[in-house]
């Protein structure tokens, strides 16, 4: 990796420990535009627009919302293969929806990658997105996203005290590594799983 990728990685990981309260994709957009006017480019090659990976990011595309969530640790990618994606309160601070438009993915990447090279997809049909978007609704539980229910577990608050939720395995189709384009996936992936839901997730 270049020099001044790695102190830009540095830098993250350090204003995000110290500075809880600032906003990471703030924080990683001006450091992007900042790469971008010196002309930093990283030495290693991105993958992530070869044709086998957008198949496999993209394949799903017309019947159900993909997202990626990117992390530095193949084991962890592993994990939320087998165990599913766990966050903590909000599933947008940590994941990002996208589509299939070069512009767009290339955007949401120069922002994200800094978090790690693997790229953990999520995947969730759109008939199962939608069904417990209305009835959310219907609930008038307007700070309670679909998200926060497609676990088939309730949440539970952690040591900081913060509400943490868990994805079905089903919902992730596995994980990339675009320095590489590998691709991992997750034989358990069914994006239109469906599932008992407790009274208890939608209190």
């Amino acid at each position: 990796m270049h020099k001044k990728d790695r102190l830009i990685e540095a830098m993250v990981d350090k204003l995000s420990k110290i500075e809880k309260d600032w906003d990471t994709d703030q924080i990683l957009s001006l450091l992007e535009k900042h790469r971008v006017q010196y002309n930093v480019t990283p030495a290693i090659r991105n993958r992530l627009f070869d044709e086998p990976v957008q198949k496999f990011l993209f394949s799903n595309e017309n019947n159900s919302k993909i997202f990626i969530h990117y992390t530095k640790d193949e084991l962890t990618a592993k994990k939320i293969n087998r165990e599913g994606f766990r966050f903590i309160e909000t599933f947008e601070k940590t994941a990002e929806q996208v589509f299939s438009d070069s512009v767009d993915l290339n955007y949401k990447h120069n922002i994200r990658k800094y978090y790690g090279k693997y790229i953990v997809v999520i995947c969730i049909a759109n008939e199962i997105y939608n069904h417990f978007f209305e009835e959310l609704k219907l609930l008038n539980k307007q700070n309670t996203q679909p998200e926060h229910v497609l676990s088939g577990i309730p949440s539970f608050i952690n040591d900081n005290n913060e509400e943490v939720f868990t994805i079905s395995n089903q919902f992730i189709k596995g994980f990339i590594n675009y320095e590489t384009g590998a691709i991992v996936p997750n034989p358990e992936f069914s994006p239109s799983y469906k599932y008992f839901i407790s009274k208890e997730q939608f209190n």
